[in-house]
């Protein structure tokens, strides 16, 4: 079984609530690398390589041109997402704190 660490050449994109057990521990994170590949934290992608997490993202970033757009709440100010982009952990906690997330 494969499972997935994040490193400094992965950026969180996505968080998911699995939505059979959305009260329980279940927080999926879709990432995606400098050579777009995608990773994701769930059970299924650690077993298969591939789940409907990134099949979700994938298709966004297809229908996009290459990007996947990210939902911010307003809050973020822009003092906020300067400091996102100093670095893969600042990055995660700028998505997980303002970024949309998603029932599947």
């Amino acid at each position: 079984m494969k499972e997935f660490q994040m490193t400094d050449d992965f950026r969180l994109v996505q968080v998911f609530l699995p939505q059979e057990n959305i009260s329980g521990p279940g927080i999926y994170e879709v990432s995606v690398g400098d050579t777009d590949e995608f990773n994701c934290t769930c059970p299924g992608f650690s077993g298969r390589s591939k789940c409907k997490h990134v099949n979700f993202v994938k298709a966004r970033v297809e229908t996009n041109n290459g990007t996947y757009p990210l939902e911010i709440s307003s809050r973020a100010t822009t003092d906020d997402a300067a400091k996102a982009q100093k670095s893969t952990k600042d990055f995660r906690e700028f998505i997980i704190k303002f970024g949309k997330v998603e029932v599947l």
